[in-house]
């Protein structure tokens, strides 16, 4: 199928069919294909996200092929599997399959999750619609005309500035067009009683001319070229065909260059047939097919920043772990104890996947199940069916704060009430504020609290505090902190206050009171007025999935090897980085350090192990024997008895390696 495409393009200069539904397979592709569409077709883009072991997303999948068909000539459909491109699927916070997104003009213009066929239906007419009348252009030429006929006196310069204002409206690129055309042209109509013509914003390209040699290049009946024929055409346009396949990887393979036009002599069935086989000439990598060297579960602080140091020493990280996972995900009020940032919890952690996706770390946006560890290499199942294995695991889960669960806390859980004193105390300086609890936890919280806040109050459920005497003594005798005993939270209670951001207006929850419950009696007792509320009742470490395969404290915490500092677990080839191995300091900041420990600790491990990148050994393998094969037989040079390294670098330097593949594969109809 590679080879005759191949032959098609050189031969005839015909070029591939759009599929009806095209993959992509990277962010790469992705862009490339919103920007193509954007600046040279005006299509509308509907993209699938899906995943194979979603029930919906078979259920969806024919109807988004019908609907594609059905819109073939007036919409771009393309599909992502969230399991292979991890980068894009990340990067756009995809949490739900199947999830569709609406583009056009290369800006998302909506979007839904589940498999509703009239939401796809219904959106998709919408936004072809939208295309369709954005499909207006005004020429300069066509408005300096209509001046001189309807306002001779006005000068030549006024009529290109009021024709850069709409350009600058309509925002494509240059060209007055879409609503602000029209929107000029209503008003010219209004003012002189006549307009000037819009012209199409888009005009699809023209087939290609019909010849003797396309025609013959793309007949069923034509006998094939003999080996030497075969052989002479690769030798003689490698050049040619490289640079083309080059760029069209570069342009998202089949996309970029004449994305609109069809072979008009195939049939129906040849169609589906070059819709399934033509993306495949750019190889990729098939996952799961080989052992990856570090696989980092969690994408807090922890599990980024080791990614973002793994992927930098070239372990091609994969990071495994649900989209909306992550305590500082639940932060809506800013990060302010984090040198260097001042963003919001997801605003930090949108942050640092960005990062961590640039230097290549990829994504799976699912939970681990089960993990065999005493298996080489390790294997971790998924929530998606899939197995993954990898020779080094950094394992950054975190520990889940406890919560009390009653009324109105997850509704102001970052609008005054929090689970750290240390992490958002400082917001609350000044102010009078509550901590629940009565363990060691609660007492440092309290003191930390009352070195910034106006008051504390200490609520718990007993008659005295299950703190070590010491912690206890401190707090009972600060002249700031109060203790209302025998006492438990029924609810939380506050305001939704409007506050400006670059969006817009959004409503911002804002803790104003706790009512209380006597425990003795169960009546209500007397409530508290304050603007937060620090929930300190104790952290549940997120390390269940390992039973009994790692060592672990009585609380649960991973116990690492070499102390609080180190990262090494009791398992060779594991490392632990966060709060799931630290019951102390439980910050942002100490989380992200021990990330970055645990990577290096992993590389270190990896390179004393002599583990490599399988698919990159392979790779390397097969590209060599490639090349010997491709200077013997076609440019008669024998690199397979060469002794003098000198020489054999002369040789291999004068080839890249990735065109090389690219030729291969071409030859031998990968």
């Amino acid at each position: 199928m590679i080879a005759r495409a191949l032959l098609l393009l050189l031969g005839s200069g015909l070029v591939a069919a759009r599929p009806t539904v095209r993959e992509l397979r990277s962010h790469r592709e992705y862009d490339a294909l919103l920007a193509h569409h954007a600046a040279k077709t005006g299509l509308p883009v509907v993209v699938d996200f899906y995943s194979d072991s979603c029930g919906p997303c078979r259920m969806i999948a024919p109807v988004f092929k019908k609907v594609a068909q059905e819109y073939k000539d007036r919409a771009v459909f393309a599909k992502v599997n969230v399991a292979t491109n991890r980068e894009t699927s990340s990067r756009l916070r995809i949490s739900s399959m199947p999830t569709f997104h609406f583009y056009l003009d290369g800006k998302k213009k909506n979007e839904f999750s589940g498999a509703g066929e009239s939401q796809l239906r219904q959106l998709t007419a919408s936004i072809v619609a939208e295309a369709s009348r954005n499909n207006v252009a005004l020429s300069l030429e066509s408005l300096l005309g209509f001046y001189e006929t309807a306002d001779a006196k006005k000068p030549a310069a006024d009529v290109r500035k009021i024709h850069e204002k709409c350009a600058s409206m309509s925002g494509a690129g240059g060209a007055c067009a879409g609503g602000a055309a029209r929107e000029l042209v209503k008003k010219l109509k209004a003012k002189f009683g006549t307009a000037p013509e819009l012209g199409p914003r888009y005009v699809a390209d023209a087939p290609p001319a019909s010849s003797s040699s396309s025609s013959s290049s793309s007949s069923k009946t034509k006998t094939p070229p003999s080996s030497r024929e075969r052989s002479s055409l690769a030798s003689a346009s490698t050049a040619e065909l490289l640079e083309e396949l080059a760029r069209r990887e570069d342009e998202v393979a089949t996309v970029a260059v004449e994305a609109a036009r069809e072979f008009s002599s195939e049939s129906e069935e040849e169609e589906e047939e070059e819709d399934e086989g033509l993306p495949e000439y750019s190889p990729r990598r098939v996952w799961g097919e080989y052992a990856e060297r570090v696989v980092i579960l969690g994408g807090g602080p922890a599990g980024l920043s080791a990614a973002i140091y793994a992927a930098r020493a070239g372990l091609s990280p994969i990071v495994v772990a649900p989209p909306g996972g992550g305590q500082l995900l639940g932060k809506g009020v800013n990060v302010e104890n984090f040198p260097g940032v001042n963003a919001t919890g997801p605003g930090l952690v949108e942050k640092m996947q960005q990062h961590a996706a640039e230097v290549g770390a990829a994504f799976y946006p699912y939970r681990v199940t089960r993990a065999d560890l005493r298996s080489r290499p390790f294997i971790l199942e998924t929530s998606s069916g899939l197995n993954i294995s990898t020779h080094a695991v950094v394992i950054a889960t975190g520990a889940n704060a406890r919560w009390l669960g009653v009324d109105g806390e997850a509704e102001f859980r970052g609008g005054g009430v929090s689970s750290c004193a240390t992490c958002d105390g400082f917001v609350m300086r000044g102010k009078d504020v509550a901590v629940i609890g009565g363990g060691d936890a609660a007492m440092e919280d309290a003191l930390v609290l009352a070195r910034t806040s106006k008051s504390v109050t200490v609520v718990h459920r007993r008659d005295k505090f299950r703190a070590s005497r010491a912690m206890a003594d401190r707090v009972l005798n600060h002249p700031l902190i109060t203790v209302r005993w025998n006492a438990t939270v029924k609810s939380f209670k506050g305001d939704q206050i409007e506050r400006h951001t670059d969006d817009g207006l959004e409503l911002v929850p804002v803790l104003r009171r706790l009512d209380l419950l006597d425990v003795a009696t169960g009546e209500p007792a007397p409530g508290l007025d304050v603007s937060g509320a620090f929930v300190a009742i104790g952290h549940d470490p997120n390390t269940d999935l390992f039973g009994d395969q790692l060592d672990r404290d009585d609380s649960g915490y991973l116990q690492l090897k070499g102390g609080r500092f180190a990262t090494e677990l009791s398992t060779p080839g594991v490392f632990a980085a966060g709060d799931v191995a630290d019951p102390v300091y439980r910050q942002a900041i100490t989380s992200a350090g021990s990330g970055a420990a645990a990577a290096l600790d992993a590389e270190r491990y990896l390179s004393e192990m002599g583990m490599t990148l399988e698919p990159g050994a392979f790779g390397s393998g097969l590209a060599a024997e490639i090349l010997e094969e491709i200077l013997f037989t076609d440019y008669g040079t024998d690199v397979r008895d060469m002794d003098d390294d000198e020489d054999l670098v002369n040789v291999y330097d004068s080839f890249d390696s990735a065109d090389i593949l690219k030729y291969a594969n071409a030859k031998a109809d990968l």
